[in-house]
């Protein structure tokens, strides 16, 4: 007998709600790597406002509001439920889940590490990479266990990173890693519009490095995202997304509370920059501590509204370009940092001066809806995205067929 190996996702396997959610997603990403260079990357100092300071500073409060950590939440607990589902397949077919999931987790973090230090310093690909490693432990672990340790990691990680810091940091003095943030963002201004790639290398390696992973901060990031890969495990083993219809009546009641409080917790910190307010006395952690929740509440909302609209068969028709998307979402994401270097950095246009809040929701806006009619035209004759394909051959060891045949439809269908 044949021994079970990894095959394609079929189209009928699929759950096409998913995919719509994830190209939602995507677009969030887009819009807040573009917008937030100016957080970690890049000093805001240079940027020119063609639209003026005050409609930067209101639009920028809006983003952080609605999309700023939503995105990237959404994203995680996605790639937590993926993880949980394809373990469940494999194990269905009889194939080595643990082992064909670590052959494709280490794909992925070869392509995340040279992704981020060849291209995009603000890389997703190796952190999902190791901490999908971490999560092949968990497979086995009870419901209730991956659901509290998810919500512990994904606010609490925050607190334990800043203890860390405050721990390892003399007293008066100012965070080393904060120090050479500072100064690798005034730097980076003249690198990143300049044409030296090598220069452009080693400011990545730099920002890698001394100032993310040599500090609490990039393990502060890692800790999160493994929290929100448990809350979307966990997701997964309610069986809500596998069977939408059934739970339709649910995901309705679910919805106005997980957008209300969503929106109310991750209001907080934008709410009281607009105010000009500061924590009161004793309670600095809560404003922190209800962002941090909100981008898990608010995500969810998205998701769940998402899986409302396309009980709907209107509504699903409308989303189906962001579904196209999503079911290429690797190759996507790695064309979006092409278009950073050739429309932002100086090798090409040389625009990132002009990336503020409005230049950035309006360069996502064109090159999302770029990606999309790109997606669909794709599917209707592929099976695959580019780097899927790639990446589920380099995974399997045997050349998954690319091309659709005759019938096959173009766009994601529902399980």
């Amino acid at each position: 007998m044949r021994p079970a190996t990894a095959t394609p996702t079929a189209v009928s396997e699929r759950i096409g709600e998913l995919d719509i959610i994830r190209g939602f997603a995507l677009f969030g990403v887009l819009w807040i790597n573009i917008f937030g260079q100016t957080e970690y990357i890049i000093s805001a100092d240079g940027l020119v406002h063609l639209w003026g300071e005050t409609a930067d500073r209101w639009l920028g409060l809006v983003s952080n509001w609605l999309m700023a950590g939503k995105a990237q939440a959404l994203f995680s607990m996605l790639f937590g439920f993926g993880f949980a589902m394809m373990s469940d397949r494999l194990d269905a077919r009889g194939a080595a889940a643990g082992r064909i999931y670590l052959r494709r987790v280490l794909i992925l973090l070869g392509l995340g590490v040279a992704h981020m230090l060849l291209l995009w310093g603000g890389d997703i690909l190796h952190a999902y990479a190791l901490m999908g490693l971490v999560l092949m432990l968990t497979r086995r672990w009870p419901t209730r266990l991956l659901l509290a340790l998810g919500l512990v990691l994904s606010v609490g990680a925050t607190f334990a990173g800043e203890a860390w810091l405050a721990a390892i940091t003399p007293e008066g003095q100012e965070p080393v890693v904060h120090v050479l943030t500072e100064a690798g963002m005034a730097r980076r201004w003249d690198v990143f519009l300049g044409q030296d790639y090598g220069a452009y290398v080693r400011e990545l390696i730099a920002l890698a490095g001394p100032e993310f992973y040599a500090s609490p901060l990039g393990y502060v990031f890692l800790g999160t995202i493994l929290g929100r890969f448990l809350v979307g495990s966990w997701i997964y083993r309610q069986g809500w997304m596998q069977e939408t219809a059934r739970h339709a009546a649910g995901f309705r009641r679910a919805l106005p509370v997980l957008l209300g409080a969503g929106l109310v917790l991750a209001g907080t910190g934008p709410a009281m920059e607009a105010l000009q307010l500061e924590p009161v006395a004793g309670a600095e952690a809560l404003p922190a501590a209800a962002e941090l929740l909100g981008q898990l509440v608010l995500a969810l909302g998205y998701g769940c509204g998402l899986v409302v609209l396309c009980q709907s068969d209107m509504w699903r028709r409308r989303l189906a370009g962001l579904g196209a998307a999503g079911q290429m979402a690797l190759s996507n994401y790695l064309v979006q940092s092409v278009v950073f270097m050739l429309v932002l950095n100086g090798f090409g246009l040389g625009w990132l001066r002009y990336a503020d809040a409005v230049a950035s929701l309006g360069l996502a806006i064109v090159v999302f809806a770029v990606q999309v009619l790109f997606s669909r035209w794709w599917l209707a004759r592929f099976r695959f995205g580019p780097a899927e394909w790639l990446w589920r051959w380099a995974t399997s060891g045997h050349r998954p067929p690319l091309r659709r045949t005759t019938g096959m439809a173009g766009a994601p269908d529902r399980a």
